[in-house]
């Protein structure tokens, strides 16, 4: 997938969350390019950077071409669950946003609901609502 993206963020391997279009995108001229592989909400990963370049009038400087696919994202899940190749159905596990663990508990990029393929099994997470639970790396099915 293609897209534009700032030159100063145009770094391969670099993840970004869309957060959605600019009020200025629905008449610019690059909007296609620039949000046609993007959905909001989701992680992206800069896989290379092509030296194309545009100018954006929202940006006041240069876009850069970029090919991005979203990366293998983590949570944390019960390891009776936790089972390499199973496809897993995300549901966030808690919502104690203040817990030291939150931020490896939680996906981000996923959405209650969506479907992902588990393809590894990491460590056990130090979970104080649930001692049983370990680290996945997914990746989220499409469609």
């Amino acid at each position: 997938m293609l897209t534009l993206i700032s030159e100063s963020m145009a770094r391969e391997g670099m993840k970004f969350v869309f957060e959605g279009p600019d009020e200025v995108c629905a008449t610019c001229k690059l909007r296609f390019t620039c949000l046609s592989s993007l959905e909001k909400g989701r992680v992206y990963e800069i896989t290379a950077v092509k030296k194309t370049k545009h100018f954006c009038p929202r940006e006041d400087g240069y876009l850069v071409l970029v090919e991005i696919a979203e990366p293998k994202l983590t949570f944390a899940l019960s390891s009776r669950r936790a089972i390499a190749g199973m496809t897993v159905e995300y549901h966030p596990p808690c919502d104690r946003a203040f817990c030291q663990h939150y931020d490896e508990c939680v996906a981000v990029g996923l959405s209650e609901g969506e479907k992902a393929v588990i393809l590894a099994v990491k460590g056990p997470v130090d979970c104080p609502l649930s001692p049983s639970k370990r680290i996945v790396e997914v990746r989220r099915l499409q469609g």
